[in-house]
């Protein structure tokens, strides 16, 4: 038996633990352990020859031969004094004692006995055999088997992110006006928040969810946008087993006024809220994954309702800055009637949420100078640009932007479709479970696979063997970090694919 993870059961009404646990040989007890010591030959049995017996007088005499010898020759068999006496030759050592030496009794003549021969004893094997490979001879196969490490995967820490403003509360049949809807039942916040909470127990004891809201009136008409100050709004801070909290905060927030005046209609100041997320989770001294789950259903602003092409350039910036410090962000656009985002915006914001290549998101027929052109006297964008330190010259954008787009998709679940929701819902939680897993501290012992016996592991998601493939299998990026690539890590992160086995022969393992 090797190194095999085995999953923990599931718990009632959850996706199963990634928790997994090694049934691994013990320390001292396979190979891979420290180098057994050099095994040496056995001593070689030598065998002289027998001497001439001679015979005296008397009948004749007859030597027999000396029984099977080890380790030293036999002697010679003497035949005493007789008329024919004859000794025969002792018989060959094998590597215990020398034969006994045969005698003759009285003859006439005594002839002299053949020549005894020994014959060298064949070569003794050590313990380990010629070269210890780590085995220790006092330890047994058995107690090889019998060891077991809990082994715990990273925990990830994701905050959603989700629009408050305005739009949220919209119908989304019937009245389907720059209103707030009569019936919450009708809106995209409520059918959001159903799934959401639907979701979060599912994944609730293994990742540390947290909770925030794009929020806030126009502060310049007498509202208040916490985020314009760097505060988080609606905050619950992450924690596991967080679901319960979430949403009672969720389930606690009212719908906004009925109004359209500025100061009190609620707005969307997602580049604010998205830095302060960001700045959040960089102070966050979990060590798994980061992430934000970014979900909105309309055009972000800076709590206000200045020029809609200022604001995506900005979000970008933010994503972007999210991203080199190690926080993944997945785009989530929530699909209605009063969707107005311009082409291509959302796609722009999964790229750069991804760290990938990413298209200018401008509107059709534009170019990147529009950002500056029209943007530069925008108080929320010059702001970011001032943070930026990037030039405050025509050409400057706050994003970085390719001519080619990544291969990231946004999700865009209808606000309408509940099935939809949750389903891409989970999706985008599970894509938070991590492809890659540490074995350098499992249990407080470092374990490292021996990389040129990569051919005897075998690796399965949900007991499907999973190749050895650098681009859609399994891979070691060291002797301590298996690493699930392409679509091998698809396959794990799929909502339902919890159960993930290795296994390694024992003699491919390290204990150090």
């Amino acid at each position: 038996m090797g190194l095999r993870f085995v999953p923990a059961p599931p718990v009632p009404g959850a996706l199963r633990s990634l928790a997994t646990c090694l049934a691994v040989c013990a320390a001292l007890g396979c190979a891979g352990g420290k180098s057994g010591p050099t095994g040496s030959g056995g001593t070689t049995g030598s065998g002289s020859g027998g001497t001439t017996g001679s015979g005296s007088a008397g009948t004749t005499g007859s030597g027999s031969a000396g029984t099977s010898g080890s380790g030293s020759a036999g002697t010679t068999g003497s035949g005493s004094a007789g008329t024919s006496g004859s000794g025969t030759a002792g018989t060959t050592g094998s590597g215990s004692s020398a034969g006994t030496t045969g005698s003759g009794g009285a003859g006439t003549t005594g002839h002299a006995g053949t020549t005894g021969t020994g014959v060298a004893g064949t070569t003794g094997t050590g313990a380990a055999g010629t070269t210890g490979s780590g085995v220790d001879a006092s330890v047994s196969d058995a107690a090889c088997q019998s060891a077991s490490y809990t082994f715990a995967p990273l925990i990830p820490t994701v905050y959603l992110l989700v629009d408050r403003s305005g739009s949220m509360f919209h119908c989304l049949t019937g009245a389907t006006g720059d209103v707030i809807c009569a019936d919450m039942t009708n809106t995209s916040w409520y059918n959001l928040k159903t799934a959401i909470e639907s979701v979060l127990p599912q994944l609730d004891s293994q990742v540390r969810f947290g909770f925030t809201t794009v929020f806030g009136a126009n502060p310049a008409s007498g509202g208040m946008c916490p985020s314009l100050q760097g505060m988080l709004t609606n905050n619950v801070s992450p924690a596991l087993n967080n679901a319960g909290t979430i949403k009672t905060l969720y389930d606690s927030l009212p719908f906004p006024p009925n109004s359209t005046q500025q100061g009190v209609k609620f707005e969307s100041p997602a580049s604010e809220s998205l830095g302060v997320v960001a700045k959040t989770l960089a102070a966050d001294v979990n060590a798994g994954g980061k992430y934000i789950i970014f979900i909105t259903d309309g055009q972000p602003d800076y709590c206000d309702d200045s020029n809609s092409l200022c604001a995506p350039d900005s979000v970008v910036w933010q994503l972007q800055n999210a991203y080199t410090a190690g926080i993944h962000t997945i785009v989530m656009g929530v699909q209605t009637s009063l969707f107005d985002l311009a082409p291509g915006v959302l796609q722009s914001w999964a790229n750069a949420g991804a760290g990938e290549a990413t298209l200018a998101p401008v509107k059709t027929g534009g170019s990147a100078n529009d950002f500056y052109d029209e943007c530069n006297s925008v108080a929320g964008w010059a702001a970011d640009l001032t943070a930026s330190g990037k030039p405050n010259a025509r050409g400057t954008t706050l994003g970085t932007y390719s001519t080619t787009m990544g291969a990231t998709m946004p999700y865009t679940p209808s606000a309408s479709n509940q099935s939809q929701l949750v389903s891409q819902l989970s999706t985008a939680l599970s894509g938070v479970k991590t492809c890659t897993f540490d074995l350098s501290d499992v249990n407080g012992k470092s374990l490292k696979v021996d990389l040129t016996k990569l051919a005897q592991a075998n690796i399965k998601i949900q007991g499907t063997t999973v190749p050895q493939d650098a681009t859609n299998g399994w891979s070691m990026s060291s002797s301590s970090e298996l690493v699930l690539n392409g679509t091998a890590c698809t396959t794990w992160r799929m909502p339902n694919n919890n159960n993930i086995d290795f296994a390694f022969p024992c003699s491919t393992i390290i204990f150090e």
